[in-house]
């Protein structure tokens, strides 16, 4: 029985194996891509763009801290994760736009996808990995859908930001209450929900503020850092919805 039920994760991990080809490949591009947009001169090239060129490599980097993290266990690891996540952002931040930022967000992104390692393990050995890539599809469609709406329809969407800060506020408390009280399978589904519509939320409040943001790499650094926090939080609520519309 216990080797049927790591059974999913060894398949996924002989997945990733199968695709190491592919992967490299990616990775190249998206250091390529890098490489050629900080070449050029600052003013040449759009916030988006540079945002796109940090962003993705930073969600390369965090799949592998995830799958390193897979068998984290314990409060720990966690909080020692947890504070370096946030140092690494006070490091990068000071940094403003250098290049030594934009390669830092490199191993932080690693670092702060180890945090989501247990999660994914979990919903890989409950679901198998199929549930992963829905979680990974979804979360790229609304981030992509949000940026539609912001870049299209130019609403100003700053007055989403109280409103974010306290739901926020009110997710981390239920979060801790969580950790004492476990949830019947309604509540779980509900607190997902919120959890996606508010991050949904601050996909909309964060490319919003790209669209009033001076063209620097120094904004680029800090909103990859916020729209990879916004989406590694909606794939996480999400992958938890998942899991608890499929329990029975």
């Amino acid at each position: 029985m216990q080797q049927a039920s790591y059974y999913p994760n060894d398949q996924f991990t002989s997945q990733i194996i199968s695709l190491r080809g592919f992967l490299i490949g990616v990775a190249a591009l998206l250091i390529l891509l890098f490489i050629g947009l900080r070449l050029m001169p600052e003013e040449s090239t759009p916030l988006m763009a540079k945002v796109t060129s940090l962003l993705c490599p930073t969600l390369f980097a965090a799949a592998f801290g995830a799958y390193a993290g897979r068998n984290l266990r314990g409060w720990l690891p966690f909080i020692g994760i947890f504070i370096g996540v946030f140092v690494g952002m006070l490091v990068i931040s000071a940094l403003g736009g250098s290049l030594l930022a934009s390669l830092l967000l490199l191993p932080w992104g690693f670092v702060a996808g180890m945090m989501l390692g247990p999660l994914v393990s979990m919903a890989i050995e409950m679901e198998g990995p199929m549930i992963v890539f829905e979680a990974l599809t979804g979360t790229t469609a609304v981030m992509m859908l949000t940026a539609l709406i912001v870049f299209a329809t130019g609403i100003n969407f700053s007055f989403l930001m109280p409103l974010l800060f306290l739901g926020l506020m009110g997710l981390i408390v239920v979060g801790l209450i969580g950790i004492f009280v476990r949830f019947s399978r309604t509540v779980n589904i509900v607190y997902s929900i919120i959890g996606l519509a508010l991050f949904a939320g601050y996909f909309l409040f964060d490319f919003f503020r790209a669209t009033k943001s001076s063209n620097t790499w120094e904004n680029a650094t800090s909103l990859t850092i916020e729209l990879y926090l916004d989406f590694a939080n909606f794939f996480a609520f999400l992958l938890r919805l998942l899991l608890a519309t499929r329990r029975r």
